[in-house]
């Protein structure tokens, strides 16, 4: 069992150095306006008060909101705390869903991410 395993081990390592080459070092695909368009402020528009059973928005306000071709944002919403049933949540952007089924203290975390995807 020792040896098959030992073998395998081996198999693993010269597989991993015949995959290929590894990455050059820049890479031609990028585009030099995603280093400015993904460090810009984002302010979340919150309701006055989440209404329990209903659909309430979230609007998000990017600082520079008109991106160019090939960028899109993405928007995940995670519920770090709540009680015994979790709202339902729909991360879209510019307006994102939080209805909460029960009331109680929801705690959710709202990430935005500036994805770039070249033709």
């Amino acid at each position: 069992m020792k040896s098959l395993l030992s073998l395998l081990t081996l198999l693993g390592v010269i597989c991993s150095y015949s995959w290929g080459s590894p990455a050059p070092a820049v890479c031609n695909f990028g585009d030099p306006m995603f280093e400015t368009l993904s460090r810009q402020n984002v302010r979340f528009e919150l309701p006055k008060q989440f209404l329990v059973g209903q659909e309430n928005l979230v609007i998000i306000h990017l600082e520079k909101p008109n991106l160019p071709s090939g960028y899109m944002v993405s928007v995940l919403v995670d519920t770090l705390k709540a009680p015994k049933t979790r709202p339902e949540l729909q991360g879209w952007y510019p307006k994102t869903v939080i209805k909460p089924l029960k009331s109680g203290v929801h705690e959710i975390a709202l990430h935005v991410n500036l994805i770039y995807k070249s033709s």
